[in-house]
């Protein structure tokens, strides 16, 4: 009679494929480990761009049409305050003050309505403040008399009352380590001038 010879795996063979398979499953999770901190990142980078997109154009849209009267228009170190109207921010419409000024780390937006000729704006009386900005670092604004005029920090009394616009405004904002994109923006009254 023939005896049938029943070859198995060895010890070593089996210890051999376990190693094996161990490091195809490491490099596995490894991959998917750096895929999803890649992923989030990557979320949180279109995050903060779409971030600056609404805010750079929400920004530039009121600041156009910014209506060009005596006390209507204030920039100082840390804060701009003009007057537009608005389509429709929260349960804010019609002709409003807008004033953005830092608080802390953000930059907030406040609102008040227009009332009569010579009166103080009553700003939050139709809306809170509004974070425009988190994590900000570092704002500067900056405006232009005249296109050839340079850049200054500081409305200057000493500048024309018949006007209370200048050419154009200038903001400069850093926040949560990022540089944003420069933001200069010409009023609509004297871009149809030229």
């Amino acid at each position: 009679m023939r005896r049938r010879h029943q070859r198995g795996m060895t010890l070593v063979e089996v210890t051999v494929a376990t190693v094996i398979f161990s490091m195809i499953m490491l490099a596995t999770v490894t991959a998917f480990r750096s895929f999803a901190g890649t992923y989030a990142k990557l979320e949180q980078q279109t995050a903060g761009t779409m971030e600056m997109r609404e805010v750079d154009r929400f920004l530039r849209a009121t600041l156009r049409r910014a209506i060009n009267r005596p006390q209507f228009f204030d920039l100082a170190q840390d804060s701009l305050h003009w007057v537009a109207p608005i389509d429709r921010v929260g349960g804010v419409v019609g002709l409003q003050h807008l004033r953005l000024a830092r608080q802390g780390d953000q930059l907030m937006l406040s609102f008040a309505p227009v009332a009569g000729a010579g009166s103080q704006p009553a700003w939050d009386s139709v809306a809170p403040p509004f974070p425009l900005i988190n994590k900000l670092e570092k704002i500067r604004f900056a405006y232009q008399s005249t296109p050839q005029d340079p850049w200054t920090g500081q409305i200057e009394s000493s500048r024309s009352q018949d006007t209370a616009l200048p050419n154009a405004v200038a903001l400069e904002i850093v926040s949560d380590g990022r540089v944003w994109p420069p933001m200069v923006i010409q009023f609509a009254e004297y871009r149809s001038a030229q």
